[in-house]
């Protein structure tokens, strides 16, 4: 071997090294600055509401864990939303309310969700009690309502729904949804 060559095959050897060490410190940087992503990013979970289906009123007789199911449907429905989930939150209440009352709800569902959408704030509804009236078809569903704005909790609220049913074409459908004063 002559020094030439061997000058030749030092000289590509440090430039492969060079390039393996610049490789390796561009990954560094790579998986650095992946991490500081990582743990500055913000995630924020979205509640879904059940599925419940449509139940049948057997000889008059109204089941009231179905009626139970269908209002905290109903509410999950109404609260548990943010900009990305009010069309689903809009198919619920149009798929649940009776035929007579659809066009309100909706109307009131749409008011909410272009106010949500102008803000950009989500709402999360937490229920602690669920009281029952079924010969009226009603059911009181108490709870507390949080509002964020992206992921910062900016109010909690008590707040009392009462939902009234209305048993319709073999049926139960809701008809109205209106917000109780908070008992002192």
């Amino acid at each position: 071997m002559n020094i030439q060559g061997l000058q030749k095959i030092v000289r590509r050897t440090r430039i492969q090294r060079n390039a393996v060490l610049a490789a390796g410190c561009i990954l560094l940087a790579v998986n650095a600055l992946l991490g500081v992503r990582f743990y500055t990013q913000t995630n924020q979970v979205v509640l879904v509401p059940t599925s419940v289906s449509d139940g049948m009123v057997a000889r008059g007789a109204i089941d009231k864990r179905y009626i139970e199911a269908l209002a905290l449907d109903a509410v999950y429905g109404l609260y548990n939303a943010s900009p990305a989930s009010l069309d689903y939150g809009r198919a619920i209440i149009e798929r649940i309310a009776s035929v007579s009352e659809r066009n309100n709800l909706l109307r009131h569902y749409d008011d909410v969700a272009t106010d949500i959408r102008e803000r950009d704030i989500s709402t999360v509804f937490f229920p602690r009690q669920i009281e029952h009236s079924i010969d009226n078809l009603e059911v009181v569903v108490e709870g507390n309502l949080q509002t964020y704005l992206n992921t910062v909790l900016i109010s909690v609220e008590p707040r009392r729904v009462l939902l009234s049913f209305v048993a319709e074409a073999g049926s139960v459908r809701l008809f109205r949804v209106s917000r109780l004063e908070m008992e002192s």
